[in-house]
């Protein structure tokens, strides 16, 4: 896999919500998102759902308005699961990020099991000779997010629940794969499994 560029996503930038629409293509027939998530309780007994505000990092505070983009779905992700949102006076701290990296597959050449790059088409050896073809299978873009969701106890100080979810697939639109990804990472609150395990959301339809 050559990844071509790593962006942290503070959360996503405004414009990345106008233009993702107009990049991608096959995401009108999505139906779901599939994430990767494993996620952990520190308490003895498990947590229960209560008054939450956000916490940020110095780093998201110095764009306050994208950081409510991101707090907004996760609110609703944690709405769903019996919180309520009381910055004035609450039992829990909610801190949210995420990230999205954009790279390119390229296929395993059918003869070395590995890719191989040359700007007349991927080398094999042919009886002994190099020669240059080109690959019937297409390079194809992926694109990889991660979103990470911790609570902490403000009476304590102690963080009471960590999850994390991450998703790879041909096409990010951030409005449609963040706010799922954020109900993964609740995903069997507040009793999850150990270790890592599938989740898969179902996307409401597009409007």
């Amino acid at each position: 896999m050559e990844t071509r560029n790593n962006t942290l996503f503070k959360p996503m930038a405004a414009a990345l919500f106008a233009t993702a629409a107009l990049l991608l293509t096959g995401c009108a027939t999505v139906t779901s998102v599939q994430s990767d998530v494993q996620s952990f309780s520190a308490a003895p007994a498990p947590v229960q759902a209560g008054t939450f505000t956000f916490e940020r990092l110095p780093s998201q505070e110095q764009d306050a308005g994208q950081a409510v983009l991101l707090e907004g779905m996760a609110q609703a992700a944690l709405q769903k699961v019996g919180f309520t949102r009381n910055d004035t006076n609450a039992r829990y701290s909610v801190q949210v990020g995420a990230w999205t990296t954009d790279a390119v597959v390229t296929y395993p050449d059918p003869f070395f099991g590995r890719p191989l790059w040359s700007p007349f088409g991927r080398p094999r050896l042919w009886h002994g000779r190099l020669m240059y073809y080109s690959s019937p299978w297409p390079d194809r873009e992926i694109y990889v997010t991660r979103v990470r969701l911790e609570i902490r106890d403000r009476s304590s100080g102690k963080i009471v629940y960590e999850s994390t979810a991450t998703n790879e697939q041909t096409w990010f639109t951030a409005e449609r794969v963040l706010p799922a990804m954020f109900e993964a990472v609740l995903a069997d609150f507040p009793s999850p499994p150990k270790g890592a395990r599938k989740v898969t959301i179902k996307l409401p339809p597009k409007a």
